[in-house]
Order: structure tokens, then C-alpha cells, then sequence
């Protein structure tokens, strides 16, 4: 069982890229989101297309996707 749970912790580890590192050629858009008058977003997409931008997090530690419509 613990060998399990090490193979899993471990393909986990390398598995998981930072949302910034994950962006790709067909990822970039030429669209702006604005979430308000002050704050313009580069709107990027997913391979399936579903558009999101990239905001930190609440502790202001790394960047998250926030999917938009």
C-alpha cells in the first residue's frame, strides 16, 4: 500500500505543471477580458476550446486558470 501511494504522490509531482507553464501556441487569443475598468486579461484557450484567464490565487502564490464564457 505504501508503494502505492509513493508511485501515485510521485507521478503526481511531475505530472503537474504550473497553469503558466501549460500555455501552448494554440493556446494564445487575441481577445481581452476586462473585469473591470482598471484590470484587461489575455484571454487564452484550452485544446477543446473553452476560453480562460490566468489570476493568482487567493494567497497570491501562483496563477490559476479562471474559465470565462
Amino acid at each position: 500500500m505504501r508503494k502505492i501511494l509513493t508511485l501515485l504522490t510521485i507521478l503526481l509531482l511531475i505530472g503537474c505543471k504550473p497553469a503558466e507553464l501549460r500555455i501552448s501556441n494554440y493556446s494564445y487569443t487575441d481577445s481581452w477580458y476586462y473585469a473591470d475598468k482598471d484590470h484587461r486579461y489575455q484571454v487564452y484557450q484550452t485544446a477543446m476550446g473553452n476560453k480562460y484567464i490566468l489570476v493568482l490565487n487567493n494567497k497570491q502564490t501562483k496563477f490559476i486558470r479562471k474559465y470565462i464564457k
